[in-house]
């Protein structure tokens, strides 16, 4: 059931993609990580390396929790090149012995993007909010360094906090990004920020009572006032399937803004309860995404990249029951579907999709795994064109609309996967 092509650890735990970048021709992804199948620990950076964004090699932890500022872990945290140099910048989480947080904003610096020299803490907690202050995200505008770390006050109320800089290493607080009359949960996590075609874009992961969910807000960034200015109506799922959280973007060499989540996240009871997690690990990060617009919507598309993958094309056409069975749980699907009709998919018993056209309502199942039934995903969707799924033994990434919406899903499928489609 271990993923093919997704980066996913031998043993131990995945979580947030992090410190995303490409330096001198090669791409760098980082993610959260514990050699064993806990959620909570003395996180480390695992450091995975690729020329072609399909092919990775893991080169070990690239940062593991050895000084002071850091000693109970590294956690999550952006990368940024430079003058030729390659920075990162992530959270040292120190605890006590009565239970009490400390919290750092620290900086790396690599040469070579193997070795990664620490600078120890830049920035400190300011007044104003609790040691809940994580996940720097660090950019480049108008000739000035920004750096946003998502926050908690000491209202309990989530926000995230804006600095500036003349240089990597000596921060200035702005303020609080966010307007405090909106409910931003109790805790903003991973922010980011996307300029895409002259529209900018805010990302943030919120935990609410209810649950964690990834968010997108359209708006403008006003960095005279050090706010992020949001549309009213603005803010949806940035992917509305099951299983996506904690998204980090970058800009690659030839311009394209891409995009890495996780594909976890929920309760530890949901989480440790995945089969996977018998096997000795746990979880995945998704395909690389190439981020655009789409009728003025943030849209997420498979890096083309990943065409290199394809081996043995097999293609059907027909109204109907259209049945296929490739022997294997690793598979890329492209349908076409009829316009004005009714579509419909059965991939192993395991997800299940509907879309009917009188109600512009597609619906998802997904198979739980230790019990019988299935979870249940629905959004409104105007018309379905064509269909994009990525199937990876364990995983499932559909794009709809050449991703206007996009599904992730964990989803335990069985080696020998045969697909029905109803059109």
């Amino acid at each position: 059931m271990r993923p093919g092509y997704h980066i996913t650890p031998k043993q131990g735990f995945l979580n947030d993609p992090n410190g995303l970048a490409q330096f001198r021709e090669k791409y760098h992804v980082f993610y959260q990580w514990l050699p064993d199948v806990v959620l909570h620990g003395s996180k480390r950076w695992r450091h995975c390396v690729s020329e072609d964004l399909v092919h990775w090699i893991d080169q070990g932890c690239g940062l593991e929790p050895t000084e002071w500022y850091e000693k109970q872990g590294c956690y999550s945290g952006s990368g940024i090149v430079s003058e030729g140099k390659y920075y990162i910048f992530y959270t040292g989480n120190v605890r006590d012995r009565e239970g009490g947080r400390r919290t750092y904003q620290c900086m790396a610096v690599s040469e070579n993007g193997e070795t990664f020299a620490k600078k120890g803490p830049v920035v400190c907690l300011p007044r104003g909010y609790t040691p809940h202050f994580r996940d720097p995200k660090v950019w480049k505008k108008n000739g000035r360094w920004w750096m946003m770390v998502g926050a908690q006050t000491t209202k309990h109320k989530g926000n995230v906090a804006l600095f500036v800089s003349e240089d990597p290493q000596n921060w200035r607080w702005v303020g609080n990004l966010l307007e405090e009359s909106r409910d931003w949960g109790f805790m903003c996590e991973c922010p980011d920020i996307l300029e895409i075609q002259g529209q900018e874009f805010l990302v943030l992961s919120i935990q609410k009572r209810e649950g964690s969910v990834g968010m997108v807000f359209a708006g403008r960034m006003d960095y005279q006032r050090g706010r992020f200015l949001t549309d009213p109506k603005s803010g949806r799922f940035i992917d509305e399937g099951l299983d996506f959280y904690a998204p980090q973007s970058f800009w690659d060499e030839s311009g394209r803004c891409l995009m890495l989540g996780w594909i976890g996240a929920g309760t530890q009871e949901y989480q440790l309860s995945q089969p996977a997690a018998e096997e000795g690990w746990l979880h995945s990060l998704t395909i690389p995404r190439v981020v655009g617009l789409y009728k003025g919507k943030l849209c997420q598309r498979p890096a083309e990249e990943l065409k290199m993958l394809r081996g043995k094309e097999m293609s059907a056409e027909g109204k109907g029951s259209i049945v296929i069975d490739r022997g294997s749980a690793s598979l890329e699907i492209l349908a076409e579907c009829p316009k004005g009709e009714n579509v419909a998919f059965d991939l192993g018993t395991v997800l299940m999709m509907d879309y009917i056209k009188e109600n512009h309502l597609v619906r998802f199942r997904r198979k739980r795994w230790g019990m019988p039934g299935y979870d249940e995903k629905s959004f409104s969707l105007g018309s379905l064109d064509r269909i994009h799924i990525f199937l990876d033994y364990s995983t499932a990434e559909v794009f709809l609309n050449d991703g206007e919406t996009t599904f992730t899903f964990k989803a335990y499928f069985d080696k020998n996967t045969e697909m029905r489609f109803f059109f």
